[in-house]
């Protein structure tokens, strides 16, 4: 099972990642939250989605030292031991991240999937299953009049938006075209990786005479780094730039792609030690030369020649009616006639718990049938 479908040319936005340490401590402190001391898991059930790449519940919280924490939280039923007699009910905290009130741009711990029990306790300070006294902010209970439910306890409060959390939506720069590259094509946000070890989004601005400046945004601590740093001079491809930590320093040399602009690579150093690391723009074209292949945008959404192919488990769905791999090829060279090749193109949905090798086999039918512009996109999970 995948968590991001990841064929080539695409980066997933993460709304819940958004939601940062400052933006939490905002929106807890005005008026677009309502308090709960508790949500029974009917209510959680009910929930409105209020993220677009989740239909988990979006809570946020304050732990008993006033720090403020977002969650994403599933009620489920488990089988008992030995898989005979009722199922049980149990809160999956799929994803749990606490930031210190103090300093909003440190993340404090960072959870995914952690399942209680009936009668467990969590700290959200630290994400762990705690005994009792030991400093829980939550508790799952089952039993009561209530049924089951998550309560807040010890200091600590639970709250409900009232409506979807207002995101920064500005686009990023984006990079001239041709492949003539300038100064100004390293400005933007890249999602940046560094020798499997640091990752996180990288926003870059270029100032007069090449200067660059800018901000890390880790993804192991939640905490944002200035970036400093210079373009090239002898080669138009090249930038220096350097992120600071609090006691050391990271330092890079990437080389800008010309055809496309939307990517990046070179090495990093940190303690003389050199690494390879590479950055794609948000929002970038970085698909081999004719494929057009990327995420669904909303200018695409209503695009003349839109096919819809949708993968489910096994099986494959073309504008809503079942085919084989063969009606695929079919129906797409049929499109490719009618509309001379140049408006057909496939909108590709599965759901996150699709196998990838599935979605990429139809991915490379799609190409076989001669359509070059292929969009993605994240359909609800299927059970």
């Amino acid at each position: 099972m995948i968590g991001f479908l990841t064929l080539p040319g695409v980066v997933q936005a993460d709304q819940f990642e958004q939601i940062d340490g400052s933006l939490l401590t905002r929106t807890l402190k005005g008026d677009e939250v309502t308090p709960r001391s508790s949500l029974t898991i009917a209510e959680l059930g009910t929930m409105p989605a209020l993220l677009r790449d989740t239909r988990s519940s979006l809570i946020l919280a304050k732990t008993d030292l006033g720090n403020p924490v977002r969650l994403l939280i599933l009620p489920e039923f488990r089988k008992p031991a030995g898989g005979v007699g009722e199922l049980i009910p149990v809160l999956v905290l799929e994803r749990l991240d606490a930031f210190d009130a103090s300093d909003p741009s440190t993340r404090l711990t960072s959870r995914k999937d952690l399942i209680v029990f009936d009668g467990f306790q969590v700290d959200l300070d630290t994400g762990q299953v705690v005994p009792e006294g030991q400093g829980g902010d939550l508790v799952f209970r089952t039993r009561g009049e209530a049924g089951p439910r998550v309560e807040a306890i010890g200091g600590a409060g639970l709250y409900l938006l009232k409506k979807p959390p207002t995101l920064d939506v500005s686009k990023a720069p984006q990079p001239t075209p041709g492949k003539t590259v300038v100064a100004s094509d390293f400005a933007g946000r890249y999602r940046l990786f560094a020798n499997g070890q640091w990752s996180g989004t990288l926003d870059l601005k270029v100032e007069p005479r090449g200067v660059v400046v800018g901000q890390f945004r880790s993804d192991l601590h939640g905490t944002t780094y200035p970036v400093s740093g210079q373009v090239a001079t002898d080669v138009a491809q090249k930038v220096f730039f350097a992120i600071k930590y609090p006691r050391s320093r990271q330092e890079f040399e990437g080389f800008l792609w010309a055809e496309g602009k939307g990517a990046m690579a070179g090495t990093a150093s940190l303690n003389d030690r050199p690494v390879g690391f590479f950055a794609i723009r948000e929002g970038g074209r970085y698909a081999p030369e004719g494929l057009d292949l990327g995420p669904l945008v909303p200018k695409d959404a209503d695009r003349p020649g839109r096919i819809v192919v949708e993968v489910v488990g096994d099986r494959i769905v073309i504008e809503g009616k079942p085919a084989t791999i063969e009606d695929l090829g079919v129906v797409l060279r049929t499109a490719l006639d009618r509309e001379t090749g140049s408006t057909a193109w496939v909108l590709l949905r599965a759901s996150s718990e699709q196998r990838y090798q599935d979605v990429h086999h139809i991915a490379e039918a799609v190409q076989a049938a001669g359509i070059r512009s292929i969009r993605l996109e994240k359909s609800e999970s299927v059970r």
